[in-house]
């Protein structure tokens, strides 16, 4: 049960970056909301990945691109320092002795060239290959690159595709980037993404002699973000009744409402897969441009993709999972929509443009409210009209959700508290199941146990697939470039899902569903 701590006043000035006075290198505040959460759980589980392909304006020798790729990622090591920070647990009490754990953020200021070099060598691999390779592959090269660090919270990879029969030269990169969920989230690693090529295209239009740069790592703590609390609008509620009402509702659904909702079956497996699937549909701007004018001109200016989207969801899930036939009071499906909250913030000197600049988890949480779905519900004989029509009436349901959350002022502070007592829940729940480790059945029956029980799992967004704003077509991206170094080809974004999940045959296009992510929480 959560306490009713969570309808504490918020005090903005608890998570402040501090300096450790037993070491003066160490620098830790707070977690802050979500990254409670993701701390007790699976390292696993807090896999993000972003992975690029982006084109050479000119083939370069590889001796060139090499550093000059090291020198970009040193470069954002400097002035993204959230790319070194780290995560521990600490149990803070009180004056008669009694506390719960805490988690709090943590960034050692290197002490040399040296320190640094030895984190670049761990979080970053060059290779040199012909051809492209899938996702999944480079994934799973990360993956085994990472494995004896696994404490870093960041890793590069980059390989180079050699031009033609060229033994040296380059044309075409693929770049991924694996970030944990605990340091950023889907916007975040996008920012990163975005800020690594520029760096990297500035890189290559040095000659090599000029790369090497004098960077005072000490002072690299002057380039932490300042948790997003301390600087969000005014018309943030924090305290009082509103906010008191805010939290109680959005405690309801997340704790109450979402264990009624409906879930897609997994695919059933005689054991667990080894590897992670993803599948990416990619719609050439000329489709994307087509579906979008079919959406405004069939709904109306207000709808878009992502709603569309959204309603293809919630179909899916009904035509998986179907209600009741009998009415009962779990004839509503609450959608968890996670939110960038970045919209809400103030500038800073430190970052003047917060909804392209801030890196940090910044998300807040509203759910999507489908009401009467035993009217939504599409039958295995539905025809193309059928669909056509459930469709729209379910997305037009979707606009006004996502209306009504675009209009609502505040959105960032009602789930602090509860997200930071959901945490230290996990956390305690942990340790009370490793002193019980002992007395119990071996992991691998209850994994065993848990697998089999385990038949179905819920859908979310985990991108609205827009990346334009974080990650240029072209870099340089200055008007004044007339010449761009590298052109981006594709962009692909996926977490780690936690089950395979399984959609029956739909009569709905797959067109309508490619940029659905279907995730387990």
């Amino acid at each position: 049960m959560v306490p009713d701590t969570i309808f504490s006043s918020l005090n903005p000035s608890l998570y402040g970056w501090q300096q450790s006075p037993q070491d003066l290198s160490l620098w830790q505040r707070r977690a802050l909301s979500n990254e409670c959460m993701w701390f007790p759980r699976p390292k696993d589980l807090h896999e993000l990945f972003i992975c690029t392909s982006i084109a050479l304006n000119s083939p370069i020798p590889r001796p060139t691109l090499d550093p000059a790729a090291a020198q970009a990622w040193q470069i954002l090591r400097f002035q993204v320092p959230e790319l070194a920070l780290t995560a521990h647990a600490a149990c803070s009490k009180d004056d008669a002795g009694a506390g719960d754990p805490a988690v709090y953020m943590q960034y050692q200021t290197p002490q040399s060239q040296v320190e640094v070099d030895a984190w670049i060598d761990r979080t970053s691999h060059f290779e040199f290959g012909q051809g492209m390779q899938a996702f999944k592959d480079l994934r799973a090269k990360i993956l085994l690159k990472k494995y004896k660090h696994d404490s870093d919270k960041t890793f590069l990879f980059l390989r180079a595709q050699n031009q033609n029969n060229s033994n040296d030269l380059v044309d075409n990169v693929q770049i991924m980037l694996y970030a944990d969920h605990q340091v950023v989230d889907g916007t975040g690693i996008k920012i990163l993404l975005g800020k690594y090529l520029s760096l990297l295209a500035s890189a290559l239009s040095k000659p090599a002699e000029k790369l090497q740069v004098g960077i005072k790592w000490h002072e690299s703590y002057k380039n932490l973000s300042p948790p997003w609390i301390q600087h969000m609008n005014e018309d943030q509620v924090t305290s009082g009744p509103e906010y008191e009402e805010l939290v109680a509702h959005i405690r309801d659904i997340i704790l109450e409402k979402l264990k009624t909702n409906p879930g897609l079956p997994l695919s059933p497996t005689t054991k667990p897969a080894t590897t992670q699937e993803t599948h990416f549909i990619t719609l050439s701007p000329a489709q994307t441009s087509t579906i979008l004018q079919a959406v405004k001109r069939v709904l109306g200016p207000s709808s878009n993709i992502t709603h569309l989207c959204h309603a293809a969801i919630v179909l899916a899930l009904l035509r998986a999972s179907p209600p009741a036939v009998q009415p009962s009071e779990t004839q509503t499906i609450y959608s968890p929509c996670w939110l960038n909250g970045r919209r809400y913030l103030n500038p800073t000197p430190s970052c003047p443009s917060p909804t392209t600049n801030y890196i940090p988890i910044c998300l807040s949480f509203a759910p999507l409210i489908f009401t009467n779905i035993d009217e939504l519900v599409l039958t295995s004989t539905a025809t193309k009209c059928d669909t056509q029509e459930k469709l729209l009436k379910v997305c037009r349901m979707s606009t006004e959700q996502y209306t009504n959350i675009r209009e609502r002022t505040s959105m960032l502070p009602e789930c602090v508290n509860l997200f930071e007592d959901i945490g230290r829940m996990m956390l305690l729940e942990n340790s009370n199941m490793q002193s019980r480790q002992s007395m119990t059945e071996p992991s691998s029956q209850k994994n065993h146990k848990s697998q089999d029980s385990s038949q179905t799992a819920e859908p979310f967004f985990l991108s609205d697939g827009l990346t334009e704003q974080y990650i240029s077509h072209a870099y340089p991206s200055s008007p004044s470039q007339t010449r761009p170094i590298l052109t981006v080809q594709t962009v692909q974004f996926a977490a780690h899902a936690e089950q395979n999940l399984y959609i029956p045959p739909s009569p709905l296009s797959p067109a309508l569903l490619s940029k659905i992510s279907k995730i387990s929480i």
